[in-house]
């Protein structure tokens, strides 16, 4: 998370540090972005810098944590069809069909990185943006569908959200476990892993709807 002193900054200063980072991990290998390299993107000197962010790492996760505000705002001014869009296709998924992405294009490519950070990063992701940021808007959307009839009986909130969000952590793993790099094939586990995530939540009659659509 950025420094309060980073919010302090004009917000056309604050957007074009945004801009500029998102183009420093799409057009490098994270591992081999140096100090250097930040500065020279981002047009800092090193105290600068640190006076908004710890490290790298923190940057990347500023990016992250944008995305996600994006989204769930998006998601939060519009039905309970696209709360479960969002549910089943994550913070981070395809969301074609869903209505209109909130995410430019550039936005949308910058999350391809997503896949290829370190594993000491996926994790500070998750336990500093996700963990705190979507997991309580999953809860949200979990309730609405409750309300309208859709979940099956006896399903606890906390224990789905935290399976969903450590769920996409872990396939994440398992895809460079065994070295899946196709995308197609990727798409697939994925396709997988909303399957079951939606057939075991939702009531049959909703399930099938969904398929249906």
């Amino acid at each position: 998370m950025p420094k309060k002193s980073f919010f302090r900054l004009p917000d056309e200063r604050q957007m074009e540090i945004y801009n500029a980072s998102i183009h420093l991990f799409m057009d490098n290998n994270y591992e081999e972005i140096n100090m250097k390299k930040v500065l020279q993107y981002l047009s800092m000197n090193p105290g600068t810098f640190y006076r908004y962010f710890e490290d790298k790492d923190d940057l990347y996760c500023y990016l992250i944590r944008v995305i996600v505000h994006k989204r769930v705002e998006f998601f939060n001014q519009n039905n309970e069809d696209f709360l479960y869009n969002l549910f089943i296709s994550g913070l981070f998924g395809d969301i074609d069909g869903a209505g209109a992405e909130p995410l430019d294009e550039i936005e949308i490519e910058f999350l391809e990185t997503f896949s290829k950070i370190p594993e000491s990063l996926l994790l500070k992701v998750y336990t500093n943006v996700l963990k705190g940021e979507s997991i309580p808007f999953i809860k949200d959307a979990l309730r609405q569908m409750r309300l309208n009839g859709d979940l099956r009986p006896n399903i606890d909130d906390d224990m789905v959200s935290f399976m969903f969000e450590s769920m996409q952590f872990n396939i994440i793993m398992f895809l460079r476990e065994y070295k899946i790099t196709d995308s197609k094939m990727q798409q697939k586990i994925y396709q997988y892993f909303v399957d079951f995530m939606g057939h075991g939540l939702l009531e049959d009659k909703k399930y099938s709807e969904l398929l249906n659509n």
